[in-house]
């Protein structure tokens, strides 16, 4: 399984790596409004969307789109081993950038506890690298992801009836589409694709 992985991860690379830059900007607006179309993102209080990497689909538009909805976004900070997130502050775009040249959240920014975010109604922008129409997502191979969304979806059982609703989207390019990605029991599956 590891392998299969590891081979699906290094051709999902080079596909994103030879995407030009005018592809990535009309794949990336096109991502952006099929999220937005989304019942799940119209019911949403709370967008969770990543910053991204040069090379993965653009969320700016999405991030601004949810801004001018009125509705609160946060953004993931890696702490520790885990990702945790915080809310969106309107400086974003200066925040200073880390080895992946993505956006960093000040560490004085106020972080959102899972019990916090399973009482909105919350709609989450998932990257990837390679995703399925049977909510398999690939990702790089830290598990922040499915770490967190495990994490989540245990407030969110704890809370029960008092528990907002919740849609992990995959955000991407079409051309990360595969047939199937291979999924061991710790991966958690998507709900729905945005894939431009």
């Amino acid at each position: 399984m590891n392998s299969d992985k590891q081979a699906l991860r290094a051709t999902m690379k080079a596909i994103l790596a030879n995407t030009s830059a005018a592809e990535r900007e009309q794949r990336s607006h096109k991502a952006a409004s099929l999220f937005t179309q989304l019942d799940a993102y119209r019911k949403a209080s709370l967008v969770l969307a990543f910053l991204s990497m040069p090379s993965e689909a653009n969320t700016k538009e999405l991030i601004e789109h949810a801004l001018a909805s009125g509705k609160r976004v946060a953004v993931p900070r890696i702490d520790g081993l885990d990702i945790a997130f915080v809310e969106l502050s309107g400086d974003w775009q200066s925040w200073p950038r880390d080895r992946w040249d993505i956006p960093q959240p000040p560490a004085s920014a106020n972080i959102l506890s899972p019990d916090a975010i399973a009482t909105a109604d919350t709609v989450s922008a998932m990257p990837g690298l390679a995703f399925d129409r049977c909510g398999g997502r690939l990702g790089r191979g830290k598990g922040y992801y499915d770490r967190w969304l495990s994490a989540l979806y245990e407030a969110r059982k704890k809370l029960g009836p008092l528990a907002g609703s919740h849609a992990a989207i995959a955000y991407g390019y079409a051309t990360q589409l595969v047939e199937s990605v291979p999924v061991e029991s710790h991966d958690v599956r998507l709900d729905a694709l945005a894939l431009g």
